[in-house]
């Protein structure tokens, strides 16, 4: 071999096996970078082997949106459900979402309801997520979560 041929064979093997390792020790997991950053002081509670940690949350005249982190099964696993009130007063339970997968039993959820006609400036809210392991049973996990939010002004 030629000092010409070891060298081109150098420069792929670096490409083939150095830079690889280099983005996999360099560059952030996948699933850190696909969370949002929390915009409320963050509270994570585990119960029956599902951590939940509620990161995000807005409040306005049109929706309130609450996002969380769940490890240990998401709406697959557990057919999640939700309640929202307001001082003890239940005020919704009809929601949408969007579920973010972010490995195996993790992910990322986030809840809406758009019934929030007639609520204070400022909510007393108690948000409860509720489990079901087996869809046989009544929701038999509770998790519930307590935050004052501010309504936003459009």
């Amino acid at each position: 071999m030629n000092k010409k041929n070891i060298v081109i064979a150098l420069i792929i093997g670096i490409l083939i096996f150095v830079l690889p390792a280099v983005f996999y020790f360099f560059t952030g997991s996948s699933e850190e970078s696909a969370l949002p950053e929390p915009n409320i002081p963050t509270q994570t509670k585990t119960v029956n082997g599902i951590t939940v940690t509620l990161l995000h949350a807005t409040y306005n005249n049109s929706e309130l949106q609450i996002g969380y982190e769940i490890k240990g099964g998401g709406q697959s696993e557990n057919d999640l459900g939700y309640s929202f009130y307001n001082e003890g007063e239940p005020f919704a339970e009809t929601v949408s979402g969007d579920i973010l997968k972010l490995g195996d039993k993790h992910y990322y959820i986030t809840t809406r309801t758009d019934q929030v006609r007639d609520l204070p400036e400022t909510l007393n809210l108690t948000f409860e997520i509720k489990a079901r392991p087996n869809s046989a049973e009544q929701h038999n996990i509770s998790i519930p979560f307590e935050l004052v939010l501010e309504k936003e002004k459009s």
